[in-house]
């Protein structure tokens, strides 16, 4: 099983994808994702794949958010880093290539990245970060739209099922005198 490692220094944000990466190794980067305006300074961010030998479609759709809420908030390109071909391939079918700066580099120093912690996530959790990477790959191309689309309004119909038996949990029951 794989994992995402981060570090930070002087403004410039490091996200290392380690292994095989899947959906349950994606809930902690997601919530980092909604945390990134509080970073107090962002000059340089860097998705680093070089450790990396597998990305599901989730995975690639947070990155894919990270990529493009950097260039929202900061207006800075962030650099994708891969060495493995078919990771680059699927990336750049994925539009990746729209969004970060593709270069084919070999980490050959290491440096002091911690491993983000693998949060305890509920189902809903699972579901909301899936939906939302899927919906972040269909906005960047017509072909992902044509692959990713019927998976998202699946995982829309369940959304909405998880929260109408959420909001009947929560309906005080009547009760007849």
């Amino acid at each position: 099983m794989g994992h995402i490692e981060y570090a930070g220094l002087n403004g410039t944000h490091v996200f290392k994808l380690v292994g095989e990466v899947r959906a349950p190794s994606c809930c902690s980067l997601d919530h980092l994702l909604d945390k990134l305006h509080q970073l107090p300074e962002v000059s340089g961010v860097v998705v680093d794949l070089t450790d990396a030998n597998f990305m599901d479609s989730t995975a690639l759709g947070v990155v894919a958010k990270l990529g493009l809420k950097i260039r929202d908030l900061y207006q800075i390109q962030p650099i994708l880093l891969s060495t493995n071909t078919d990771l680059t391939t699927l990336a750049n079918s994925m539009g990746l290539g729209q969004v970060f700066t593709l270069l084919n580099c070999r980490n050959t120093t290491a440096c002091c990245l911690e491993s983000l912690p693998e949060d305890q996530i509920s189902q809903d959790e699972m579901l909301h970060t899936v939906l939302d990477a899927h919906r972040t790959l269909i906005s960047l191309n017509a072909s992902n739209r044509a692959m990713f689309e019927p998976l998202v309004k699946q995982l829309e119909r369940e959304e909405r099922q998880q929260q109408q038996q959420a909001a009947q949990r929560f309906q005080p029951s009547s009760q007849h005198s």
